[in-house]
């Protein structure tokens, strides 16, 4: 059994419905046409006899039955007048012709029998017989003097065969109508299936069938929560993830912007472009989502897609490996400042300077003293103190002076995520090391104050290296005027502040450098 293609099928259903329409309505048309002839040609030949026989040539003539040509004069001329008669006769009760067609055959016998209505009982009537000229459907009339007396009759009437052909080119015409018709069917039908194959891709139904199946155990599998909109703004499609996410049941047909607004989906569909990897918190969980149109071949948006996944789990665990890397980093650092301290008291050992060495010792300790107990003090936050400290290490092996503002308090009572703080004050310490580190200048320093009132957090940091020419390009992702592969820290720096719907405001100041504010707002507390 051959398979036909969704385009053939529609093209043979659409041909074969237009035939059998045209076909049954042609019939119809036709057949009601032909009984409308017939009744026609009847009442034609009817009205025909009928005034014919009240001729006043013919009245005489059959009254005084004297043969004179004056009847078939107004025979011939009658026929000649009136179109579709084939054949016209006058005779008298005896069935004598008075008036032929052919005139050859005047003052012979009628031959048929139809015409005993006629002159028996004074009918008009019609009726289908032989005749000279052979079979035809004729209509009789008798005639009357002026008393009533039936003298004879009147006969007209159409050959069946002109009938016939009248028909045949009836029927003639249908059969072009009927191609004609068949022939813009087919085209019609040819056109209709490409435009519908176009705008099903070229997919066959079987296919589609396939695909949908395909996508909806996609959607069921994914642990991404997807929506699909049409270019109204109205949702087409959505899975159970997003469902779950979004604490919704059905709501296909409602528009995007009343069950998730936060998206931002309908951008899409005015800009014709992409938005990806959108951060943002819904209730309790930091989504990231990708916004993306659906585009025809011809550029017309008819929809678009988002998709969004829980970062909250991922956050936590980058923030805890940023973290990590950043007191290693700080542990490194003051390991390595350490390493440099021993090798100064190993020389003094083995040069016998004894004394040197005490008094290198009990420097160092003081130093260290002074340092941790002046971080310990002013920040009990264990992660942040460890952090600082080892940052500080790194600042005396570069000459750079800390400066921790008196005004800094910090024990975090307001559960700030730890690992958010590690990765924004080391990301912009590191940055204002390295800033300093690259400049030849004999004073340098980086200053500290950290502050927490009530459910917020004000961070500034200041150093006086070159400043920030571009301060609204700092932020971006893969942005850095350092070496390639850099350029995510301060990426990373503005998340965090975007998590706490923070604010970073970043200042000149005289000395050349900068200054960073940075206000955190706990919202679990509002």
């Amino acid at each position: 059994m051959i398979k036909l293609k969704l385009a053939q099928k529609i093209s043979v259903f659409t041909v074969f419905l237009i035939f059998i329409s045209v076909i049954i309505s042609v019939m119809i048309s036709g057949n009601w046409y032909i009984q409308k002839m017939m009744i026609s040609i009847e009442e034609n030949t009817l009205n025909v006899v009928k005034v014919t026989a009240m001729s006043p040539v013919i009245v005489d003539g059959l009254k005084t039955q004297s043969q004179n040509k004056d009847i078939q004069k107004v025979i011939e001329e009658t026929q000649t007048s009136i179109e579709g008669i084939d054949v016209m006769v006058v005779a008298d009760i005896n069935g004598i012709r008075y008036g032929h067609t052919k005139s050859d055959r005047v003052g012979k016998l009628f031959s048929a029998e139809d015409n005993f209505n006629a002159i028996k009982y004074g009918e008009t009537y019609v009726s289908i017989g032989p005749g000279t000229l052979g079979e035809s459907l004729r209509a009789f009339a008798p005639v009357k003097d002026e008393n009533g007396t039936i003298l004879g009759f009147v006969m007209a009437g159409t050959l069946l065969d002109s009938i016939e052909n009248a028909k045949r080119d009836i029927f003639y015409m249908i059969a072009i109508f009927v191609l004609i018709s068949g022939s813009i069917g087919v085209l019609g039908a040819t056109i209709l299936s490409y435009y519908i194959k176009k705008s099903l891709l070229n997919y066959e139904p079987e296919d589609i069938a396939r695909l949908y199946l395909e996508n909806q155990g996609i959607l069921s599998t994914v642990r991404e929560g997807v929506i699909a909109i049409n270019e109204l703004g109205k949702i087409t499609l959505i899975n159970e993830t997003a469902k779950k996410y979004l604490h919704v049941q059905e709501c296909v047909g409602i528009n995007i912007d009343e069950i998730f607004p936060l998206a931002k989906l309908t951008n899409v569909l005015t800009t014709k472009k992409s938005n990806l990897d959108v951060q943002f918190a819904l209730k309790d969980r930091i989504v990231i989502a990708n916004n993306v149109p659906i585009i025809t071949d011809n550029g017309k948006v008819i929809g678009g897609v988002c998709s969004f996944r829980d970062q909250t789990e991922l956050n936590n665990l980058a923030e805890e490996i940023t973290g990590v890397k950043k007191i290693v980093g700080a542990l490194r650092a003051t390991t390595h400042e350490f390493k440099n301290k021993l090798h100064v008291i190993l020389g003094f050992i083995e040069t016998k300077r004894l004394e040197e060495a005490k008094s290198y010792i009990g420097g160092i300790n003081d130093e260290l003293q002074e340092t941790i107990s002046d971080v310990i003090s002013h920040i009990d936050e264990p992660t942040i103190a460890a952090l600082l400290i080892g940052k500080i290490q790194r600042m005396h092996e570069l000459k750079i002076k800390w400066i921790l503002d008196d005004d800094t308090n910090f024990s975090n009572k307001s559960e700030f995520a730890v690992n958010s703080l590690v990765v924004i004050i080391g990301n912009i310490l590191s940055n204002a090391m390295d800033n300093l580190d690259s400049i030849d200048k004999n004073h340098k320093y980086i200053q500290l104050k950290l502050i927490e009132v009530d459910n917020q957090i004000v961070i500034s940091i200041e150093d006086n290296g070159t400043g920030i020419k571009e301060k609204k390009l700092i932020f971006e992702k893969g942005y850095t005027s350092k070496a390639k592969n850099r350029g995510y820290g301060l990426y990373l720096v503005r998340q965090q502040v975007e998590r706490y719907r923070g604010s970073i405001v970043i200042e000149d100041i005289e000395e050349g450098g900068s200054r960073f504010v940075i206000k955190l707002y706990n919202t679990k507390y509002d």
